[in-house]
């Protein structure tokens, strides 16, 4: 499984000649699909227009780098979107969780996806800076019915049950014998 902030700022280089033709500035996620569908390019120099790779293209994702076969992968967003029809795309860092039943989780501060599927697996989020602190942060599994919107994310209950803490915060590195509960 990848991680969306381990993945931006990588630099993208294509087999065929060895070239950089981009960094990672972003990953294209469309929601609805709970998928990642394409990596968003920084470039170099004079280019005006957005260019977008197709996950599908993406031979490996590294920790160090994104290889693609060749430098014609990088297309236009706007031809991407028209060619795709993947539905509306969207962001989910900054987007708040609740459970069905109204309890808030947080904001989502991290995606996990697999790429090869671009399958969105879990979200890693945050309470507020003082729990992450003490307590670390919070992975929740995307299964079962989960609703996207512009503003939150709605999950079952089941997904609640299953959220696993990051293993992170002082609580941890304190007591590492004490059992610490999930939330």
């Amino acid at each position: 499984m990848e991680r969306y902030s381990e993945v931006m700022g990588l630099p993208v280089i294509c087999v065929d000649n060895g070239k950089k033709i981009g960094t990672v500035r972003d990953l294209v996620f469309y929601p609805k699909l709970k998928k990642v569908r394409a990596i968003l390019l920084e470039r170099t120099g004079c280019h005006i227009s957005k260019k977008a790779i197709l996950l599908d293209e993406v031979l490996s994702l590294g920790k160090d780098a994104v290889i693609v076969s060749d430098c014609s992968c990088a297309k236009k967003i706007s031809e991407i979107e028209k060619n795709e029809n993947m539905g509306k795309k969207g962001t989910l860092i900054g987007l708040r969780i609740y459970s069905k039943s109204g309890e808030d989780f947080g904001t989502v501060k991290d995606i996990l996806f697999d790429f090869k599927t671009g399958t969105i697996e879990g979200l890693e989020l945050s309470d507020c800076l003082v729990y992450d602190i003490i307590q670390g942060r919070n992975i929740i599994p995307l299964f079962g019915k989960v609703e996207f919107s512009e503003e939150n994310i709605l999950v079952d209950r089941e997904a609640i049950d299953e959220m696993q803490n990051t293993g992170g915060g002082l609580i941890k590195k304190l007591l590492p014998n004490e059992n610490n509960e999930k939330r």
